[in-house]
């Protein structure tokens, strides 16, 4: 990440329909000494045509908008100025199909529009835009994040796979801070003839991700599906869990078993990423691959250590590639992994496994 060495502070075009939202996310950023806001626009069109001499740093970006929307106006900024792009809504929640769509075109992430809420006062709120605001201009972006794929035909997916075998590898994923963009990165573009067991956590809450598996499903050509209270892992299928609700490998008297864990019998010293991880390699051994991406924190480093431990394969996501580097940075100071990838990689090496 490149923020100590910046030597002006962040440009950021603030665009929204609303003159009274405009004022107030300016006031946020501009009162932050590393941030300047250089332009500012009602809509799409009007921000297209500033892009074109401001070239800010960052831009914020409403959805609903007059002339040209959001995630309109979104395609065209990935694709012809490259700007990381933060979108702010009134009508965007977290674990919406529109959500998902704006990280689908290349959102750095989706973001509530300030207001009085219970949940979190006005300034807490500033604090989480300034946050995203410069985490989003270290990221790097252009046309690959720009996230290329479409519906597929449920005729057109495999047969659910065979139970898995002792020729399976289990792959486990463990993502938080910009985890919805990431599985779009990997989950979409693995092959139809992938015949591994991926297992995903990602850090939110389960009323978020269990429409992101819908979403996810609708868009893979592998079957996504969320793991039941019991479930026979079959090969070629990916399971996505939350992380309040993590997934565990076990063997039981029926066989091989991938369940959501029981947390009343499972220790909370360690993460659920961790957890999974170590579950991985207990049962799967030099069968497991461990991948840690995005996120805040350090869940994951001990289970990766676990895994390479166990004769498997650890793997994180590139730090310059990452909206949080700090898991991956964690995975990192263990010097447990084989392959640091960004995220557009990731799903061709786990296709090669």
């Amino acid at each position: 990440m490149n923020s100590g060495k910046r030597r002006r502070p962040i440009r950021v075009m603030v665009v929204d329909d609303s003159s009274l939202m405009v004022k107030q996310i300016t006031a946020f950023l501009n009162s932050d000494p590393d941030i300047q806001v250089i332009a500012q626009a009602a809509d799409g069109i009007e921000a297209l045509e500033k892009l074109e001499t401001a070239k800010p740093d960052v831009i914020t970006l409403d959805v609903e908008m007059p002339r040209m929307n959001g995630l309109t106006a979104l395609k065209h900024i990935m694709v012809k100025h490259e700007t990381p792009t933060l979108m702010i809504s009134a009508i965007t929640p977290e674990g919406s199909k529109t959500a998902f769509d704006a990280f689908k075109y290349g959102a750095i992430d989706v973001i509530a529009k300030p207001s009085k809420r219970a949940d979190a006062s006005l300034d807490d709120q500033k604090a989480d835009i300034i946050t995203k605001v410069k985490r989003a201009a270290d990221i790097r972006t252009g046309k690959s994040r720009y996230v290329r794929i479409s519906p597929v035909e449920a005729s057109r997916k495999p047969q659910p796979g065979k139970p898995a075998d002792s020729a399976t590898r289990f792959v486990g994923i463990g993502v938080g801070t910009g985890g919805y963009y990431s599985m779009l990165k990997v989950i979409p573009n693995l092959p139809r003839e992938f015949a591994n067991v991926l297992i995903v956590v990602i850090l939110a809450a389960p009323k978020f991700v269990a429409p992101f598996v819908s979403y996810l499903d609708t868009h893979s050509k592998v079957s996504v599906r969320s793991p039941h209270s019991v479930t026979v892992p079959a090969k070629g299928v990916c399971y996505v869990s939350s992380g309040l609700e993590g997934a565990l490998l076990r063997i039981d008297d029926t066989g091989l078993i991938l369940s959501r864990e029981e947390r009343s019998k499972e220790p909370l010293v360690t993460g659920p990423i961790d957890r999974l991880f170590k579950s991985l390699a207990r049962t799967a051994g030099n069968r497991a691959v461990g991948v840690v991406m995005s996120g805040a924190g350090y869940d994951g480093a001990e289970g990766i250590v676990a895994i390479r431990k166990a004769g498997g394969v650890g793997v994180v996501q590139d730090i310059t590639n990452c909206m949080d580097p700090s898991m991956p940075l964690s995975v990192l100071e263990k010097g447990s992994v084989e392959k640091i990838l960004p995220d557009f990689l990731m799903a061709q090496f786990l296709a090669d496994l």
